[in-house]
């Protein structure tokens, strides 16, 4: 299933580009065209999604389901087949188009986006967090018993091709004066490759540590291995093949964990104002 899901990722947005240029290209050929435009509203939401997603300063999460988004979506397969029911076979193309970019937003927010997920069991509240090895940007070894001494925050990321948790690493980093004053240690963990996690910790310029989980070793350790999980093609074999679930745990000075949040819908991640909740229930 996650192997069907890294292709989908692929094609989806290749679709909905087509679908876009082709429905833009008959309105403007054969002015106002119903079956057309309702073609065309199935894949805007998808569009709109995406650019708010790479290109806002901060994005972190949506809601688990796209409401207003599906709404439109509906609405555009409906014009299509209203297009087509009163222009006959004059229309087919654009209903085969609406259905299409249809059917494909459904599956992004209903299939993809979740990673049918189970809760790893190494990772239980009041739990102690399991001793795993990860690597600094200089390919030194670093045992996760060396980030311990303080509350620490662990955030476990896909990568710096994923822009909510690139969102994600960016909220975090604004708050890191109001961390700082709490005694709180901040640890990045990705299995990107090293020169490309060197890259993100300079974009944020903060003194958090940015580490390299090679091989997926701590991932594997912690029970949040994404089989699959990038998708294919040359994204794929730039970042490997695999990569890790979103995963934030906050532990004591000792390790006893005090939060974790195994989100199941990659486009939602925890509020930072939950961490601030969980770190002053502790005393921190």
């Amino acid at each position: 299933m996650n192997r069907l899901k890294s292709l989908f990722v692929v094609w989806y947005p290749l679709l909905v580009i087509v679908i876009a240029l082709g429905a833009t290209a008959a309105l403007l050929a054969r002015g106002f065209d119903v079956a057309w435009l309702g073609a065309l509203l199935t894949v805007l939401p998808f569009i709109g999604l995406y650019i708010r997603a790479v290109t806002a300063k901060k994005m972190a999460r949506t809601s688990h389901r796209l409401p207003v988004l599906s709404a439109v979506t509906l609405a555009g397969v409906g014009l299509a087949f209203y297009g087509w029911s009163q222009n006959g076979d004059s229309a087919p193309l654009a209903l085969v188009a609406a259905v299409l970019g249809g059917t494909g937003f459904f599956l992004f927010d209903f299939w993809y986006s979740s990673f049918g997920r189970t809760v790893s069991e190494r990772l239980v509240e009041g739990g102690r967090l399991p001793e795993f090895v990860v690597e600094d940007v200089h390919g030194k070894p670093v045992e996760s018993g060396s980030l311990l001494g303080r509350p620490t925050l662990f955030m476990f990321y896909r990568g710096n091709w994923c822009p909510f948790c690139m969102g994600q690493v960016r909220e975090i980093a604004e708050q890191y004066k109001a961390l700082e004053a709490r005694g709180v240690t901040v640890v990045f963990i990705s299995p990107q490759p090293t020169g490309l996690t060197d890259r993100v910790a300079d974009i944020f310029g903060i003194p958090f540590r940015f580490l390299v989980d090679r091989d997926l070793r701590a991932a594997r350790a912690l029970g949040i291995v994404h089989e699959y999980g990038v998708p294919a093609g040359s994204l794929a074999r730039k970042y490997g093949r695999d990569t890790v679930l979103p995963t934030v745990v906050i532990t004591d000075p000792e390790g006893k964990i005090l939060f974790t949040d195994q989100t199941d819908n990659y486009r939602v991640r925890p509020d930072p104002a939950i961490f601030s909740r969980v770190l002053s229930a502790h005393g921190y």
